[in-house]
């Protein structure tokens, strides 16, 4: 039985899919491709995506109703720092001014308000960004791991909760979000004893929720060593009742990988979307997945 959370959510995404908001058919079969790793004993997940090629055509999701034709641009909030001068796309009072088919569903987490907002340019089922609802950055301390095993615990383990360090996967650095589904990451299959042979630094951390002081503890270490360059991407799932928080390290200077572009956190904990680069789908085997990891591996990693 789903948690009252969990099933809000579901509830909402299924809302999101009637009113036109979300992107593609996400009730037809994606087309995949899955590539095992005999090194690691993990079955990397490849998806073809091409829905999202949509959500940078301003005409395109202004004629779907999407994006409001008839926004108010100066009232919409920048962040300063911003190079290409976007207005911030989490920011609820611009979702509210840009999106109005967007519902936003208010969520208590980890001691502070987030809002959660259907991804319309999804990767997986029931994917939505859950933002904070004030503009802070996308830094990560103990608070983040507190409040993303909070909203697992509240959705009774349903929704894993990814969150991708500044500049490490997340595009918008500038805004504090995490992002959840109810689909699985391939990295949740791997044993105990294979951690060491995953094809990018990857620590495990399970538990019960005392974990969160050890994993801030972690990653602190991490980013303390080069605040400039260091950060993480997380991944929170549940196993048999208990949490789990898988941790990659990154490195802001290596983000890219040739035959994939960005590598976020979904791409680290194994789900490699592609949207506009099919013969880079087609042709990827496990050495060109491996080649991906090894690209974005952090210089001075551990």
């Amino acid at each position: 039985m789903a948690e009252p959370l969990a099933r809000r959510l579901i509830d909402t995404w299924a809302d999101q899919i009637r009113s036109g908001f979300i992107l593609g058919d996400p009730h037809a079969p994606v087309e995949t491709r899955f590539v095992p790793d005999p090194e690691s004993g993990v079955t990397f997940r490849l998806r073809w995506l091409p829905h999202r090629e949509l959500r940078t055509d301003t005409g395109a999701l202004e004629s779907r109703g999407i994006l409001n034709p008839d926004r108010d641009e100066a009232a919409l909030l920048r962040d300063p720092r911003d190079p290409s001068g976007r207005h911030c796309f989490l920011c609820p009072s611009n979702v509210r001014i840009c999106h109005p088919l967007e519902e936003l569903l208010p969520i208590r987490a980890g001691g502070r308000t987030w809002l959660a907002g259907a991804n319309f340019a999804w990767l997986a089922q029931n994917h939505f960004t859950v933002m904070t609802d004030e503009h802070v950055d996308q830094l990560f301390d103990r608070s983040v791991i507190e409040a993303m095993l909070d909203l697992q615990d509240q959705t009774g383990g349903e929704f894993r909760i990814v969150f991708n360090g500044s500049h490490a996967g997340a595009t918008i650095p500038w805004h504090l979000h995490v992002q959840i589904t109810t689909d699985s990451f391939p990295v949740e299959e791997i044993a105990p004893h294979r951690i060491s042979r995953y094809p990018t630094p990857l620590r495990v951390f399970d538990g019960p929720r005392s974990i969160a002081m050890d994993v801030a503890d972690y990653v602190a270490s991490w980013e303390e060593r080069d605040p400039h360059h260091h950060r993480v991407n997380l991944l929170v799932s549940l196993r048999e009742g208990v949490p789990i928080v898988y941790t990659f390290l990154r490195d802001t200077r290596v983000t890219v990988a040739r035959n994939k572009g960005l590598m976020g956190g979904w791409e680290v904990a194994g789900v490699f979307a592609y949207s506009d680069r099919r013969p880079d789908f087609e042709g990827a085997d496990i050495e060109s997945v491996r080649a991906a990891f090894a690209e974005v591996r952090p210089p001075d990693a551990p």
